[in-house]
């Protein structure tokens, strides 16, 4: 919590984090959404942050960290607050990084890490000169966490957090009471 206390209280620091990682930490918490009533979930939890998208980040009962999409996907991104601040300003964009089929070895998931982060500073530098790497460096030290050269470790621990059991599950009612619910992981979209 005092991350988040930290990123509500200086806001150059949050609006950094909103730049670098499309996070936007929001001045108190919130309800999840839950599309005029049609939409539930398995745990409970109160929404510390959004996506420019919509999409929210839910600290969950059990002090885990969820993710529910505007585009309806729905799980667990991070085991605490801490570790998913560590993930998200290491691995910036992170759903640039859900191909779980890179998840099988270190060493395929090593380069496509490598690969996916060099297109993403790429394209920051490009469409708007902004350095990623400095603004990640000074979220890193402003925070307290560690900017890692080497990010497989915690994209292995992200890959746990969104595939162990009970999964964050969203369930979505239709109009003829229909229901459909996700699978809780975030690598099926």
């Amino acid at each position: 919590m005092e991350i988040i206390k930290k990123l509500r209280e200086d806001p150059d620091l949050s609006d950094l984090l909103c730049d670098a990682c499309d996070i936007e930490v929001l001045p108190e918490f919130e309800t999840p959404q839950d599309e005029f009533g049609r939409l539930s979930y398995n745990l409970s939890g109160k929404t510390f942050a959004k996506a420019a998208s919509g999409s929210e980040y839910i600290l969950l009962e059990d002090g885990s960290i969820g993710f529910w999409g505007s585009e309806g996907e729905c799980g667990r991104i991070a085991d605490n607050l801490k570790e998913f601040f560590e993930f998200a300003i290491n691995c910036p964009y992170w759903q640039d990084y859900l191909e779980e089929a890179e998840y099988q070895d270190r060493e395929s998931l090593e380069t496509f890490a490598k690969e996916v982060y060099a297109e993403l500073v790429e394209n920051e530098a490009d469409l708007s000169g902004f350095d990623l790497p400095k603004a990640q460096k000074k979220l890193a030290a402003c925070l307290g966490i560690e900017k890692k050269a080497d990010v497989v470790d915690l994209l292995m621990r992200f890959y746990h957090s969104t595939t162990r059991e009970p999964r964050f599950i969203a369930t979505y009612t239709e109009e003829n009471g229909s229901a459909r619910s996700g699978t809780g992981s975030l690598f099926d979209r």
